[in-house]
């Protein structure tokens, strides 16, 4: 592993820190794996250390980097998960995401204020080019989007982006952080069709 996959995983740990009091499932995250038996019998992974061997061990020689993905809570229980993608598909490419449990999930749609804090927090800690928060089974259109990501209620732009000018003219509410800002694109149920108002022939 390289240092700036060294980095991604201090800032993924930084990351799962700071979201800790805000929801008790947060207190407690084990590794995936293929049966709920083995997932169960997983060690909790409670420091930096054990995030990095965690994900050291997933690195594969055949690829250039490592997918680790972890689960919060109980087995059985409406958790979360997170997952550290480093080095795929390009060398260059780093991604960790947070997938919430319904109840979480509920609360994001319900609370703005609480929203705005979760992907500042993220923004503020891992300073990424291009984030979203979103939801889970929207559907996609066919070709890809002009900012070549997923689309998202709030997203983080990179204020180097080229599509910096554009994301900053359909957002409906911006707020600074990191080296960007968070855009807003009217509701969790109408951010689709407002980001797709974004001009399929000038990205």
């Amino acid at each position: 592993m390289d240092q700036d996959m060294d980095e991604s995983i201090v800032k993924a740990w930084e990351f799962m820190q700071a979201i800790k009091p805000y929801d008790p499932t947060f207190h407690r995250w084990r590794e995936t794996a293929r049966t709920k038996a083995q997932a169960e019998a997983n060690p909790n992974i409670e420091t930096l250390d054990q995030l990095r061997q965690s994900v050291y061990a997933s690195a594969d020689p055949e690829l250039p980097g490592a997918i680790r993905s972890f689960f919060s809570g109980d087995i059985d229980t409406d958790g979360s998960s997170l997952s550290i993608q480093l080095g795929m598909p390009s060398p260059d490419t780093h991604f960790i995401s947070l997938h919430t449990g319904h109840a979480l999930g509920a609360r994001i749609d319900a609370d703005e204020d609480f929203a705005d804090w979760l992907i500042y927090t993220g923004a503020r800690i891992i300073n990424p080019t291009i984030g979203a928060l979103r939801r889970d089974g929207e559907p996609l259109n066919p070709d890809p989007e002009p900012y070549d990501f997923g689309p998202g209620w709030k997203m983080f732009f990179h204020q180097d982006s080229p599509h910096w000018p554009q994301a900053c003219a359909l957002a409906n509410k911006t707020m600074p952080v990191a080296e960007g800002a968070i855009l807003t694109y009217g509701t969790p149920d109408t951010y689709t069709q407002t980001l797709n108002q974004w001009p399929r022939d000038n990205a």
